[in-house]
Parts: structure tokens; sequence; C-alpha cells
């Protein structure tokens, strides 16, 4: 049987990841928000090139406005990317460390409990999460 300590720090992450995967939910609202404002952007890029075009047309030459548009638009993409950045980032960041700490805690098993497979090992932890209704 595993020692009580290796099941506790087996609960303790998994408590951790279902609780990420609850808020996965809110990450992807604002994810679509994101989606949405870049959307948006799309649409005022086209417009701008409607313009630019209609100018060209009209020989037009050089218009100031419209670069400063453009440039207003790739400031927003920029700035809506880091927001996406920083969404992202700190649950994936999350989720390595969990990966880790799953990695070590299952080569302590192993190491302090040379003598059971990793069958046992695996039953041993399941029938613990199940016990925490954490299955």
């Amino acid at each position: 049987m595993v020692d009580e300590v290796f099941l506790q720090n087996a609960v303790r992450i998994r408590r951790t990841y279902l609780k990420m995967t609850n808020n996965m939910d809110l990450y992807q609202k604002k994810a679509k928000e994101i989606v949405g404002k870049l959307d948006e952007t799309l649409i005022k890029i086209d417009n701008l090139q409607k313009v630019a075009e209609e100018d060209k047309k009209n020989s037009v030459v050089g218009n100031q406005n419209l670069l400063n548009d453009l440039l207003g638009i790739l400031n927003d993409i920029d700035i809506e990317g880091k927001s996406l950045e920083d969404l992202v980032s700190p649950l994936n960041q999350e989720i390595e460390k969990l990966g880790l700490e799953e990695q070590e805690l299952y080569r302590q098993i192993k190491e302090k409990h040379y003598d059971l497979t990793d069958e046992q090992i695996i039953e041993s932890v399941k029938n613990r999460l199940i016990k925490e209704n954490l299955s």
C-alpha cells in the first residue's frame, strides 16, 4: 500500500487540476471576447483597405489619416494579442507545474515502494481519489 503522505499529495494535485478545469469556462469566455475584438479589428482593416483603394482611384496620394488609422488598428491587435497571452500563459504554467509535481510524486512513490508494480501504485492512487470523490 502507498504511504498516506503520497496519497494526500495525489489528492492535492487532483483537486488543483479539477479547480483549473472548472475555471476553463471563464478562460473560454474571455478568449471568445478577445476573438470578437480581433474580428472587429479585421472589419476595420477591410474598411481601411476600401478607403485606400478609393483614394487610389481618385489619385489621392499619401493620406496621413489612413496611415494613422492603420497604426491604431495594429496597436489594437498588439494589445489584444498581449491580452490573450496574459490569459493563457498562467494557465499553461500551472498545467506544466502540475505535470512536474505528478512526475515527482510518482518518482518518490517508486523510490519508496520499489516492490509495488505500476498497476498497484495506480490502483492505490485511483482508489484514494474515488474515496475523496475526485475521480
